[in-house]
């Protein structure tokens, strides 16, 4: 795929991967076909094959789409154990506000939905989302516990694995399972508990 043409929002593949995104998230990916897609994208049947020669290309082209906003931090090297927990609050609001969207919410259903039928789309979601968001955690932990000012009891992974996990807790379950609207209402106060809790300060 061209990308620059691609992130242009008027490109025949932008008004694809919009179109597709839009239909898989009200009938699902099994029950969307080629011809409701370039209906819905203005586009000819054509023009989609020669972007996406296969359905499940274009389920990969918008998994893409979405997993570039899960993570929209930096791996950020800090100076101090302050500066290192603030920069984790940054981090976590920063996940907590894309998990707050509600075609966030949908389209991690979707994920949960298609799972058993493209086993492979769903890894790559995960790997361009959860995986890098706790590469990113990780590379920052690993720099506070060569500094000292991070405990080394557990490994950065795992204290990277304990901090996702805290963040979305039961709050985002709920909400996929429509139990509430949005997982997190106060995410600022959600992200400082969690980060206290793994980094208590004294």
């Amino acid at each position: 795929m061209n990308e620059p043409a691609a992130h242009d929002p008027s490109s025949p593949q932008a008004r694809i991967v919009a179109a597709a995104r839009t239909l898989f998230f009200e009938h699902g990916f099994e029950r969307v076909t080629t011809d409701q897609i370039a209906r819905a994208a203005k586009t000819s049947k054509a023009s989609l094959y020669k972007y996406f020669p296969t359905m499940s290309e274009v389920l990969v082209a918008v998994v893409r789409a979405e997993s570039d906003g899960f993570e929209t931090g930096v791996t950020e090297a800090c100076d101090s154990r302050v500066d290192l927990k603030a920069a984790l609050v940054r981090y976590g609001l920063q996940v907590m506000g894309f998990l707050n969207k509600p075609d966030v919410i949908r389209f991690t259903r979707l994920m949960h939905e298609e799972v058993r039928g493209h086993p492979m789309i769903a890894a790559r979601f995960y790997e361009e989302s959860y995986q890098r968001s706790h590469v990113s955690i990780t590379a920052m932990l690993a720099h506070g516990q060569q500094l000292g000012y991070v405990e080394k009891r557990l490994t950065a992974e795992e204290l990277a694995e304990q901090l996702m996990g805290m963040w979305e807790g039961i709050r985002l379950n709920k909400t996929r399972l429509g139990l509430s609207k949005r997982p997190y209402p106060r995410p600022q106060d959600w992200a400082v508990k969690c980060v206290d809790t793994l980094l208590p300060d004294g």
